[in-house]
């Protein structure tokens, strides 16, 4: 079969960044949405307000992990078909997982409004925020499948070889998002309210745009009549695993360190933490474009037997990953009373706890651009085990143990410590797991792939 993704034929280093390179600028501005309103949250309505929408982030990462894990998963089995000339499979494959995705996040949408009040206390433990965390989560947790959506239609917009389009479709959604935010929270006075009713429209806008390229435009992923197999989405399940591992684990540990910052430090502790978190939040979607540009390409030449390619395209990604996560570090290490007098003017308790914080807590982003993405690496092989077991143990159990012991040897400091400990602990395993990986590629080359040149 003719291939139809010349994006996908190109030298190593330009495919990567032809392809990470929309990506990163589309994590950017989903970024973006998230750092706007934690402006205007912090200048316009204060610390109490930063510390709220803190703590409603275990429920997006938990919409997000499921999703990632669908989204993924299905996105991994389109590119091995894409690699094998199998078009129409790869669209079977499309259809299963967005019917998935918007099936399985409708329901859980549905249980958090069902259980609501009882959410609520499982997230807080300070009653002083009660009213605020109410307010906030009530509002943005209707437009959650609207933002998974999104999630879903921007892998598989790059899995077919146009991550353009995402990030133009993105821009439209963030362009708006500013101008909400202005009109809603610093205009009106809206609040919290204000700013969940701004982040939820400028996600809707990107999803009706997906949704009509998918039905209209030119695109080699279409919606198509499919056959429901249990097998099928045990597939998908067990391919994205990882992901969903990851992000349910970022917001398991969001949860243990709001309540250790809250218990110690009290509401200016949390809100330096979700300061720290827009920063390295920053970071995480950079690293993030960048797996996402690379997971097609590794599916892709996996199915199409391209393993010198694999190799090289790898080893492109990590080094952009040790770059990127230096150069934000220095960044954070130097501006931190800067980036806390940003979104907590006025403040010196927080603009203090960010000088003796920040600098350890981003020490992270020298090594957790490797975990990520030699977990994206494992996941596009569809080797979900080895890239489950990355997540967990980064995202989990290691920084959870490391958040829960360390204060009480190293006081504060140890709670600022935990997320780069976790990190470099779990980097020895992933590399060693990656160079095991290269061998058996090497071998697998050597017996059943003929020599070719990249």
């Amino acid at each position: 079969m003719q291939n139809q993704f010349p994006g996908l034929e190109s030298k190593p280093a330009v495919q990567f960044f032809s392809f990470s390179g929309p990506a990163v600028l589309g994590m950017l501005l989903t970024s973006g949405i998230i750092i706007v309103d934690g402006l205007f949250i912090g200048n316009c309505i204060g610390r109490a307000g930063l510390a709220s929408v803190n703590l409603t982030l275990p429920v997006i990462y938990l919409f997000m992990g499921i999703t990632i894990m669908i989204g993924v998963g299905g996105s991994v089995k389109a590119g091995h078909a894409l690699g094998a000339g199998m078009q129409d499979r790869a669209c079977q494959w499309f259809s299963l997982t967005t019917a998935l995705a918007a099936g399985v996040v409708g329901a859980l949408t549905a249980a958090c409004l069902l259980f609501f009040d009882p959410l609520i206390h499982l997230l807080n433990s300070d009653p002083g925020l009660h009213i605020s965390l109410k307010t906030y989560l009530e509002t943005i947790l209707v437009f959650y499948p609207a933002m998974m959506m999104n999630i879903v239609f921007s892998i598989f917009l790059r899995t077919q070889g146009r991550p353009g389009l995402s990030l133009v479709f993105g821009l439209a959604g963030n362009t708006l998002n500013i101008v909400l935010d202005y009109v809603m929270i610093a205009r009106l006075g809206m609040g919290l309210r204000g700013a969940a009713l701004a982040s939820g429209f400028s996600v809707t806008v990107p999803m009706c745009c997906g949704i009509l390229w998918f039905i209209r435009g030119r695109s080699a992923l279409r919606f198509r009549a499919f056959t429901w197999h249990f097998g099928d989405a045990g597939q998908l399940f067990l391919n994205g695993s990882s992901e969903m591992i990851g992000q349910i684990s970022i917001g398991i540990t969001t949860w243990v360190f709001n309540r250790v910052m809250l218990a110690r430090i009290g509401i200016d502790g949390l809100a330096a933490y979700t300061i720290a978190g827009y920063a390295a939040f920053v970071q995480f979607m950079i690293i993030t474009g960048f797996a996402i540009g690379l997971a097609p390409i590794v599916g892709y030449s996996f199915g199409a037997r391209k393993t010198a390619h694999i190799k090289a395209v790898m080893r492109i990604a990590l080094i952009s990953g040790a770059v990127t996560g230096f150069f934000c570090w220095m960044v954070v290490l130097f501006s931190a009373t800067g980036i806390a007098a940003l979104f907590s003017p006025g403040n010196p308790h927080i603009r203090l706890l960010a000088q003796s914080g920040f600098g350890l807590f981003a020490a992270a982003f020298l090594f957790n651009g490797f975990n990520i993405l030699i977990t994206a690496y494992f996941t596009a092989l569809g080797n979900a085990g080895v890239s489950a077991a990355i997540a967990v143990l980064r995202g989990l159990v290691l920084i959870n143990l490391f958040v829960v012991s360390l204060p009480r040897v190293m006081g504060d400091a140890g709670i600022w410590l935990s997320y780069p400990l976790a990190e470099i602990v779990t980097l020895f395993f992933a590399l060693a797991w990656l160079r095991q990986s290269f061998r058996s590629l090497e071998a697998n080359s050597a017996r059943a792939y003929e020599s070719m040149r990249v």
